[in-house]
């Protein structure tokens, strides 16, 4: 379908930001000249009270216009990604943040240069500083951590050859590794890293074999260089962190949100206490495919038959609202108002950006793309990326400019508690069973999918990157054991764990991320804590999650989370999210098993 052939009501309206290209190009001058006000002030920055929220405002106001000029420019250029002109303008915008980012550099180590009694005078001196009393405390807290400027500049010389192992592996895994064709029906079946999965629910048990062994074989084929590339990766950051002072590489990765390590340990072990539910639900699956032996080519198979009705967007809108009603009155108008308001583009066109995503800017409206397909998996994509939007509007519309944003451990637990709500409802309302068999699942495979096997790759992430803290060797075969016993104490004695899963670990990119999984399953079951409470719990319990989507970055991640009522550094909500998934796994075996 042509773009222009899709109806008004269906697009996002990017004219709100600017009703024409001339405008941003304009707004885009503008933005060089207040960079350029900003570096005049360097030297200078505290000097007094004045002087320094003088710079605290100019920086703000560039800092706003380069945002809306990046939302503006890829939002265009998303809609349709062959237009060279919005090719162009996206490319430009990217350059400003760039020269922006470099201009700016020189912000944070001379406020830091200043003893922070100076900078706490200043803000009892002034009161207007006194909402960024949060921001500084945060800044100071990577005072111990910043070397002098000579040595932070050699560090940051550097950080262009870094992401040479991630570019490499990249390379590798989406341009260069190539798989031997399958054979079905007589036919040869191409396998690709975008068809992978969806080979291996094919029905045909011999083929989805096969589709296995030539899939791992290639990789395994290529493991020395996939290890040695690894193996890069977290020697750069193992490195960084010795030199900067850190006890390890996870304290440095976890020190950026202030999360406390306990709560990557409370997970790993709550996780492994509750093994049982992982291996209960292995034994289901290999009970319903009534198989002697259960390979890792079964996992992917559907346990229960998936919906084949149909949803029109206007369905899609009414369901998702239907379902968000437990949060009250203020969040579901505001959704409405998001619909009515055409934070939405809706429909696939030629040349549109694949996926979907939640975009936007402290200044502007949210901005949601989507490919809707009609069927159940776009409406669940449409709750998904509606809370990730309602986040950021009640953020936006409550915090000041500098607390507008949150942090990354929470970016996931609000959009996953929309489709957790929308999931109760549908379950609720479902009109066979069916339909609520293959809902049962669905959250059960969210469960193996987003806790267990997210927190599988959080443990063998800390395992290799111990190995590389202490000095020893990572070669293949050390990771292909580590890797190959966790899948065996996580699947269990019901599970086949054979040598081609072993190097499961070279395909997965998340690896080159640095401590990264682990926040999919907090996110996942702090989402079911919430929403649990949303359903079943009381007035009050709803408001404050509703204060947790309105706190932005005005206190730290799991301060946010405990003013909500969730105490992420003591394992009980782990817990309590487990025993959701026990007991709908004993109410899926009363159906299906």
């Amino acid at each position: 379908m042509k773009r222009n052939e899709i109806k008004e009501s269906l697009k996002w309206n990017v004219e709100k930001i600017y009703q024409t290209d001339e405008k941003f190009y304009e707004q885009a001058k503008k933005l060089e000249d207040l960079i350029d006000k900003v570096v005049k002030m360097k030297g200078h920055l505290t000097d007094d009270a004045d002087s320094f929220y003088e710079f605290l405002q100019k920086e703000e106001k560039a800092l706003r216009l380069l945002y809306k000029i990046r939302t503006y420019a890829h939002l265009k250029n998303d809609e349709d990604t062959r237009k060279s002109e919005y090719q162009q303008m996206d490319q430009y915008s990217q350059n400003l943040h760039s020269k922006l980012s470099e201009a700016f550099s020189f912000i944070d180590p001379e406020i830091l240069s200043a003893p922070k009694e100076k900078i706490e005078t200043f803000i009892e001196k002034k009161p207007e500083l006194k909402e960024y009393k949060q921001y500084f405390d945060n800044l100071f807290r990577a005072k111990e951590h910043t070397l002098s400027e000579k040595e932070e500049k050699i560090i940051a010389s550097y950080s262009k050859l870094e992401n040479n192992p991630v570019n490499t592996y990249m390379l590798f895994s989406n341009a260069d590794i190539s798989f031997k064709d399958a054979k079905k029906d007589g036919k040869e079946v191409k396998i690709t890293e975008a068809n992978f999965t969806d080979l291996q629910e094919d029905e045909n048990r011999e083929f989805r074999k096969e589709v296995y062994e030539n899939y791992y074989s290639s990789y395994k084929q290529f493991e020395n260089t996939a290890a040695s590339l690894l193996d890069g990766e977290l020697k750069a950051n193992n490195i960084k962190a010795k030199l900067k002072n850190f006890k390890s590489a996870r304290q440095m990765s976890l020190f950026a949100n202030n999360i406390d390590e306990k709560v990557y340990d409370n997970l790993i072990k709550t996780v492994n206490d509750n093994m049982d539910i992982m291996h209960d639900y292995t034994k289901l699956r290999k009970k319903v495919l009534g198989v002697d032996q259960l390979h890792f080519y079964d996992v992917y198979m559907p346990l229960v038959k998936s919906f084949d009705k149909k949803y029109s967007f206007d369905q899609a809108k009414e369901i998702v609202l239907e379902a968000l009603k437990p949060l009250g009155d203020e969040y579901v108008e505001i959704a409405k108002k998001g619909f009515e308001d055409r934070w939405f583009d809706v429909c696939p066109n030629e040349g549109k950006r694949s996926g979907a995503y939640s975009s936007g800017c402290y200044d502007s409206d949210p901005y949601i793309l989507l490919n809707y397909t009609n069927n159940l998996d776009s409406i669940f994509t449409v709750a998904h990326e509606l809370g990730h939007s309602m986040h950021s509007y009640l953020t936006r519309n409550t915090q000041p400019f500098v607390y507008g944003s949150y942090s990354i451990f929470l970016a996931e637990i609000a959009s996953t508690t929309n489709e957790l709500l929308l999931l109760d409802y549908l379950i609720k309302n479902a009109q066979n069973t069916d339909q609520k068999a293959y809902l049962l699942n669905y959250y059960m495979h969210s469960f193996k999918s987003t806790v267990y096997r997210q927190t599988m790759f959080a443990e063998f992430e800390h395992e290799v990157n111990k190995l590389i803290w202490d000095d020893k060797p990572l070669s293949a075969s050390i990771l292909d054991k580590i890797y190959k016993d966790l899948n065996q104490k996580y699947f269990g004695e019901a599970m086949e764990v054979d040598d081609f899963i072993a190097t499961e670990w070279a395909r997965i990119p998340h690896f080159y991320m640095f401590y990264y999984v682990y926040q999919y399953a907090t996110g996942f079951c702090s989402a079911v804590y919430f929403s649990q409470k949303i359903l079943h719990g009381s007035d009050e319990d709803r408001e404050k999650y509703l204060g947790f989507l309105k706190a932005g970055e005005s206190d730290y991640a799991l301060n946010v989370l405990k003013d909500a009522g969730l105490d992420m550094t003591n394992p009980k909500p782990l817990e309590d999210a487990l025993n959701v998934a026990r007991k709908t796994l004993k109410e899926l075996e009363e159906m299906i098993g």
